[in-house]
């Protein structure tokens, strides 16, 4: 929206503002009205300039990976890892994937990028299983935005990702969004399963976050599903706070009826990591456990290898 005087002479500017204005908004999360401001001209070519660069990001090897411990909350073991986009830009420094894919969605190069995390994800998680041999055996999490899920191209992407990389069926888990799932139910029910069918694992992410409700769970596929932050986090207060205990240990238990394991993520304390485990939450991610690290710092995770008594094997050599 632009708030303007009588002056016609203006109307291809004030629309050309309008535009900026709607696209601010857009970006921002959509459903609002954002007022036109003086700066916004400023951001816009920011935001040319960032997407020209992201452009040739990949080909300049300014993409890299980052892999965030997700742990047994049993024995505090590592269950497996979360691999996130990093970029690091010439001027800008490091940027985590919050930063750019929304521009890399609107832009299209959502593809490319998405196909390269997958890569790499398989083709580190493949090594780490070769050398660290547990059962179950270490998993990797990777999102899919909605325009790699909306894509045919995506199952042969997969299909090729994991012929080129021996991984244990299911251990590359995609990770999908509850609000992408339930924008159109029945053409993701279809694609999930063609997904599992090839050997993929899902994981439903940020549970809790969308108006799904729990019956929902058992039209799709899912292996894993992710609670989201707002129902590990210990910091609600009056009724909700009294409330949480309920909510979290129904859909813990439902997830268990349907033969889904549970991630709670965005763990900060102690208190939450013993409470998730008190429900009888599988996993867990988050500061307290470990920020995204390189591939260097994850090995160090490995030593020992960390696997519960009895279920270890003897590591590769």
């Amino acid at each position: 929206m632009v708030l303007s005087g009588p002056d016609l002479t203006r109307r291809a500017e004030v629309l050309k503002d309008a535009e900026l204005a709607m696209y601010y908004a857009k970006r921002i999360g959509g459903d609002r009205i954002e007022v036109f401001r003086p700066a916004m001209r400023q951001q816009k070519i920011d935001h040319v300039s960032l997407e020209s660069d992201l452009r040739v990001a990949l080909e300049r090897d300014e993409i890299f990976v980052r892999f965030q411990p997700i742990v047994r909350l049993a024995d505090r073991g590592i269950g497996g890892f979360e691999a996130t986009l990093r970029w690091k830009h010439p001027r800008l420094g490091e940027m985590p994937a919050s930063e750019f894919m929304p521009l890399a969605e609107e832009s299209g190069l959502i593809l490319d990028l998405g196909l390269f995390a997958l890569e790499r994800a398989a083709r580190q998680l493949g090594q780490w299983q070769r050398q660290v041999r547990v059962d179950p055996p270490l998993f990797m999490n990777i999102n899919v935005s909605s325009r790699q899920l909306l894509r045919h191209d995506l199952i042969q992407d997969l299909k090729a990702v994991l012929a080129r990389n021996a991984v244990a069926p299911g251990s590359l888990k995609l990770e999908v969004a509850e609000a992408l799932v339930m924008e159109n139910p029945e053409y993701a029910a279809v694609m999930l399963s063609r997904i599992r069918e090839l050997g993929a694992g899902l994981c439903l992410d940020d549970f809790g976050t969308g108006q799904s409700a729990l019956s929902y769970l058992q039209r799709f596929p899912f292996d894993t599903i992710k609670l989201d932050r707002r129902f590990v986090q210990e910091s609600a207060k009056g009724a909700a706070r009294a409330a949480r205990p309920i909510i979290v240990g129904s859909i813990i238990d439902l997830a268990h009826h349907l033969g889904m394991e549970v991630i709670a993520e965005g763990l900060e304390k102690e208190i939450e990591a013993d409470e998730m485990a008190q429900f009888g939450c599988e996993y867990a991610q988050g500061v307290l456990l470990g920020e995204p690290m390189t591939i260097e710092e994850c090995r160090s995770l490995f030593q020992p290898v960390s696997a519960p008594e009895g279920r270890r094997r003897r590591a590769a050599g």
